[in-house]
């Protein structure tokens, strides 16, 4: 079943006061706000030109993406990844690139980047669909309740006091969906805490470091002479 119409069957508005846009609004927005917390991780190869400086991947997407790891030399078991102090992101008049800072890459060389997008619906884990449509209901449910908010016509008292009552039942509601993603996602403060990553520094004997990352020790290809 499709995201939007998930969401529809969560909101469950009667009064039709939300248009199709509405609807793809909370949609785009718990998409956009589930990708910071579970992006998509994307590889790609990166051949060498023998300099600093590379283009960003094609997909890349401006205030959003990061690189999560560069694997260079390619081939190695265990796979070796450069340390994050050995690249960044470099503005230019022409644009963002990856400056390489340790190496010069040749044209027979690649590195294997891993760099994040944002979700859409079709990349979206079956296992998350339920939380992440609750999100997008909460959303609706939100502007739904400020619809019935804004009526204050003091001939329609009546009115007013049960549209208020209205409001107040779907902010409610959007609140416990709301929970329900969080819940899923095991976000709120009694969430567990993801294990930090310590970078050890470089050894006065040699090029090579260690970064622990979950728990995990991996050898990183260092600085060449």
């Amino acid at each position: 079943m499709a995201l939007v119409d998930l969401v529809i069957g969560n909101v469950k508005d009667s009064s039709e006061r939300l248009t199709p846009d509405d609807y793809a609004q909370g949609v785009t927005a718990a998409l956009k706000r589930y990708s910071r917390i579970r992006p998509l991780l994307v590889p790609v190869d990166i051949p060498g030109n023998g300099t600093h400086d590379y283009a960003l991947p094609e997909g890349w997407v401006a205030d959003f993406s990061t690189f999560r790891s560069i694997e260079y030399p390619v081939g190695q078991v265990p796979e070796l990844f450069l340390d994050s102090r050995d690249y960044k992101l470099y503005l230019t008049p022409t644009g963002t690139k990856l400056r390489i800072l340790s190496d010069t890459p040749d044209s027979s060389e690649i590195m294997r980047a891993n760099f994040t997008v944002p979700r859409d619906e079709n990349s979206l884990p079956d296992q998350d669909t339920d939380a992440v449509a609750a999100l997008g209901a909460a959303n609706c449910l939100r502007k739904l309740a400020a619809l019935y908010g804004q009526t204050s016509d003091p001939t329609l008292q009546a009115d007013v006091v049960n549209y208020r009552s209205k409001a107040d039942e779907f902010r409610r509601l959007a609140d416990s969906l709301e929970q329900q993603y969080n819940d899923h996602l095991g976000i709120g403060k009694d969430a567990p805490v993801t294990a930090a990553c310590a970078i050890a520094a470089e050894p006065d004997n040699g090029p090579v470091g260690l970064v622990h990352l979950n728990s995990r020790v991996r050898m990183t290809h260092g600085r060449r002479p």
